[in-house]
């Protein structure tokens, strides 16, 4: 194989278009990865760009009708970003239309230099990337598509591409995939080494040859190793899903009772447990010990909840009577942040209505996933009702395009939610998305600072933001403004910030160096824009060798800025200023989720217009972090859920089918 990599539309005006999934951030960083090591093992690069007359004049004729231009010769938005940008010794190649071989000069050039394969990457994944691989592949190159250095506005296009794609003219592949099949480097092909990829049958099954690894490391401390999984291919995921269809037969026909009562044992299994789930919380995920604690409990309770509203028949009507029956076999993927409660949340339900699991946990709590499955069985679990598969984004996808699997459930961001909806669209599954919270709190003139102001701050930084209820913006009455800034801003100061395992510690580490990076940028990004940094926003002294940041609060933010308008998931919150509270609720609504929402204020007409007039799903009345109760529909409004929501009766409209009988 001679490689050459195509960087394809990696512009300015293209990346700054709004709904870029993924965003132009991380398109921007995997593309750089791309770039970099192609750089340095001396491989070939062409940057494929479209360039315009300033007058429009060679515009593509839809954007002459709809009077568009971008990448106009000569501008910044023609540019690329500085890590993108094209060297003297590399070659660009400009268009006007769609694929970048629509120039002879690119196929000349790589012809010349003898290539056989092409990378592509850019955007967007449903014009430009198609029809370059398209061409490329008719004109008799191998093309390699890294799908996570690819982007589109259209999810659902994308989605459909992609499928359409991969294994027909080209082979989609993440960056890091791709890099080990060029240079090796550390994320490499498993081979035939004895690296767990999944749980099927009760049984640990090794990796395929062409699955990856992936090493976990502490986020207190990332000089240490917590494990090493290999990440589940299609063929990993379709026998875990057939294992699934067979215990299936036996399981839906088991008596509710026989269920509910594996679903108690199970709980009883974890509650004997309850010292190493939450030693490993602490390791795995840098979550406070506290905080561990009281997730465990909650979802021993949730198990409980379940079990106990858990209903299967409806009332017989004059003529009729509906029961309601499994949906089959239900595709569960989990984040790290809530490593036990969320996934009990989703498989106590599964089970009990007579459904079969493959579950996917988020890689950074694998380790987590194996104690839970492993106390499943001691419970009593029958064998293949439960299967689990190690993964990523790209094991996602495959669970979605699982013929065996007949619902998804998943937990994650609204890019998340976008990929996941157009893949059940496409492949006919039943989903069901929880798609977390840029919440707000609204505090009034009457607000008493002194009683609710810790309360505030905890309910912001606790386990450094990173849960989707976490308050991240703090919408305040104009006269109340300064005094409330000094006295947040003192209280935020005052919150523990140490090691995950300490009782006092309120603010431990992120859970990546990434993820670290991540939201160290979007705070630089804000204050670029004008936002004031009130307190924190760096790497606090000591504790370098692990993830941590300082919490940081912002304020002076425009309503349109990315920190304002996306949900950062870090220690980070931002404060608005509203003249009274009709302004105050339309700030709050002003931001596609719509999970959580609260109110600061003694005046009961305030409560009455603010529950009136707020668009989330879940709304706190006074100070303090939202107490998630296991018989309350969990759920947001608009961008923040598909589906149903979560828990208590609500589980039945998602995990049970209704059936009508007549006669």
């Amino acid at each position: 194989m001679k490689a050459a990599l195509l960087l394809v539309d990696l512009q300015n005006d293209f990346l700054a278009r709004p709904g870029l999934m993924p965003s132009a951030q991380e398109i921007t960083r995997q593309a750089t990865a791309l770039l970099e090591t192609m750089r340095g093992h001396n491989l070939p690069v062409v940057h494929v760009h479209t360039r315009i007359k300033p007058d429009g004049s060679d515009a593509m004729p839809h954007w002459q009708r709809n009077e568009y231009l971008a990448c106009v010769a000569g501008s910044s938005g023609a540019s690329s970003p500085t890590s993108l940008a094209p060297r003297p010794d590399e070659f660009t190649v400009y268009k006007q239309f769609f694929s970048g071989f629509e120039n002879p000069a690119l196929d000349q050039y790589l012809k010349q230099l003898g290539i056989d394969t092409v990378i592509l990457a850019g955007i967007y994944l449903h014009g430009c990337i198609r029809a370059t691989a398209l061409d490329a592949y008719a004109k008799g190159y191998q093309v390699l598509i890294a799908e996570d250095a690819t982007g589109s506005t259209e999810p659902l296009h994308a989605e459909m591409t992609r499928a359409y794609l991969d294994g027909r003219a080209a082979t989609c592949q993440r960056t890091d995939v791709l890099l080990a099949s060029l240079v090796s480097p550390v994320w490499s092909p498993v081979a035939n080494e004895d690296l767990p990829a999944a749980w099927i049958n009760n049984v640990w099954h090794n990796a395929e040859a062409s699955e990856i690894r992936h090493t976990h490391y502490n986020p207190a401390d990332t000089r240490q190793e917590v494990w090493t999984f290999a990440l589940a291919g299609g063929k990993t995921v379709h026998a875990a899903a057939e294992a699934s269809i067979v215990a299936r037969k036996d399981w839906s026909r088991t008596d509710p009772k026989q269920r509910i009562g594996l679903l108690m044992c199970w709980r009883d299994a974890l509650a004997a447990q309850m010292d190493v789930l939450i030693s490993s919380m602490v390791e795995e995920v840098g979550k406070p010990v506290v905080d561990a604690r009281e997730e465990l409990l909650r979802g021993l309770d949730t198990i409980e909840a379940c079990a106990t509203s858990a209903t299967f028949e409806h009332a017989s009507a004059s003529g009729f009577s509906v029961r309601y029956r499994p949906v089959g076999t239900v595709g569960i993927v989990t984040p790290w942040n809530n490593p036990v409660a969320i996934p009990l949340g989703k498989i106590a339900p599964a089970l009990i209505y007579g459904n079969t699991v493959v579950w996917k946990p988020s890689p950074q709590a694998s380790q987590i996933a194996k104690l839970l499955v492993a106390s499943l069985v001691e419970a009593g679990a029958p064998v293949g009702i439960v299967n689990l598969v190690f993964g990523d984004g790209t094991t996602a996808r495959h669970m979605m395009r699982e013929g065996g699997i007949d619902a998804i459930t998943v937990t994650g961001s609204i890019a998340t939610g976008a990929s996941a909806s157009a893949l059940c669209t496409l492949y006919g599954k039943v989903l069901q998305a929880e798609l977390g919270g840029n919440n707000a709190v609204i505090v009034l003139a009457d607000a008493d600072l002194d009683t609710v102001i810790m309360p505030l701050a905890r309910s912001a930084f606790s386990y450094a933001g990173q849960r989707c209820t976490a308050i991240r913006r703090f919408i305040v009455n104009k006269s109340l403004r300064p005094a409330f800034e000094d006295r947040l801003r003192a209280a935020v100061m005052a919150l523990k910030i140490g090691h995950p395992k300490d009782l006092d510690t309120v603010i431990g580490p992120l859970i990546s160096r990434h993820h670290l990076e991540q939201v160290k940028a979007a705070i630089a990004e804000a204050r670029a824009e004008g936002a004031r940094l009130l307190c924190g926003g760096s790497e606090p002294d000591g504790w370098q060798q692990g993830c941590w940041l300082e919490p940081a609060l912002l304020s002076s933010v425009h309503l349109q800025a990315k920190i304002v308008q996306q949900e950062t998931f870090g220690p980070v919150a931002v404060i608005q200023e509203a003249h009274d509270l009709a302004q105050a609720i339309e700030l709050a609504n002003a931001v596609p989720h719509g999970l959580v929402a609260g109110l600061v204020s003694l005046d009961p007409e305030a409560h009455r217009q603010f529950l009136d007039a707020i668009e989330a799903g879940i709304i706190k009345l006074g100070p303090g972090p939202v107490p998630v109760h296991p018989d309350a529909p969990f759920g947001g409004w608009k961008a923040s859920r598909i589906g149903p929501p979560e828990h208590g009766l609500w589980n039945r409209d998602f995990y049970a089918r209704p059936q009508a009988i007549y006669g």
